[in-house]
């Protein structure tokens, strides 16, 4: 069987539905990024399914991207995505999808579904696997005073924004040109999970004078994170003082 035509019985589906009887697994994976491989797992009991596909979805509105199918044992794939996906199983059965040389802009929710094309042209879809592809090392950002600030208090805050990383192996450290700084420090006791991504973010807060905070001052923050096996990276971020609120307001 040709693909192309194969394609255009696809594109005759008239309806798709979720089904709890195509089981998907896992529902939420994560990857750290340019590991080997992951594999996704998608089954199903009935015997009239001939057809198994499996789609890709990049955001919560995103339209579905079609990876490839299998009909009964035989898989097709859509070029695009020949390189480092890879479907095997039988669509009377179950379907594997094999995802190679991860990186994060595979970040995205992937669906299989089943159907016999010949009969009704009904996709049952089963309830996706999120895959989040980690980065290397947390987003770090250093948000500027607030205008009432710099304008009504005799010091400015500076926030350190640490985000996007997992597990929640972090310590953060700030510095004025080459000094440590360790008073007026306040850092999260812990760091929080989002619910829907698991990713982990993290904020600590530097107090500096209005005499202190000059352009010719640099304030950095660094976040030291910590993989499971305790080998660590830095990640840092840095701003200068504002010209023209140097003077303490008594």
């Amino acid at each position: 069987i040709a693909w192309q035509p194969i394609k255009k019985k696809m594109d005759s589906i008239i309806c798709f539905s979720v089904n709890s009887a195509i089981k998907q697994t896992p529902s939420d994976l994560l990857s750290k990024n340019k590991v080997e491989s992951v594999t996704l797992h998608c089954s199903h009991t009935n015997p009239n399914f001939n057809y198994m596909y499996w789609y890709q979805q990049k955001s919560n509105d995103g339209s579905l991207e079609l990876i490839g199918m299998l009909n009964y044992g035989t898989a097709y794939q859509e070029e695009k995505f020949q390189s480092r996906f890879n479907i095997t199983g039988h669509a009377k059965e179950d379907a594997f999808l094999l995802i190679s040389n991860i990186n994060a802009e595979d970040s995205a929710v992937y669906f299989c579904a089943a159907s016999d094309v010949n009969t009704g042209g009904v996709a049952y879809f089963g309830n996706g696997t999120k895959l989040t592809v980690l980065g290397d090392k947390p987003e770090v950002e250093i948000l500027k005073p607030s205008g009432n600030e710099t304008s009504c208090k005799q010091k400015v805050t500076l926030v350190c924004v640490a985000k996007n990383f997992y597990p929640d192996h972090v310590s953060i450290t700030w510095k004025i040109g080459s000094k440590d700084i360790n008073d007026d420090v306040a850092t999260d006791p812990y760091a929080t999970q989002d619910k829907e991504t698991k990713l982990f973010s993290i904020t600590s807060r530097l107090k500096v004078s209005k005499k202190e905070f000059k352009p010719q001052n640099t304030f950095r923050c660094t976040v030291r994170f910590y993989n499971e096996t305790d080998v660590y990276t830095e990640s840092a971020s840095a701003i200068n003082g504002i010209a023209g609120i140097s003077l303490d307001i008594s």
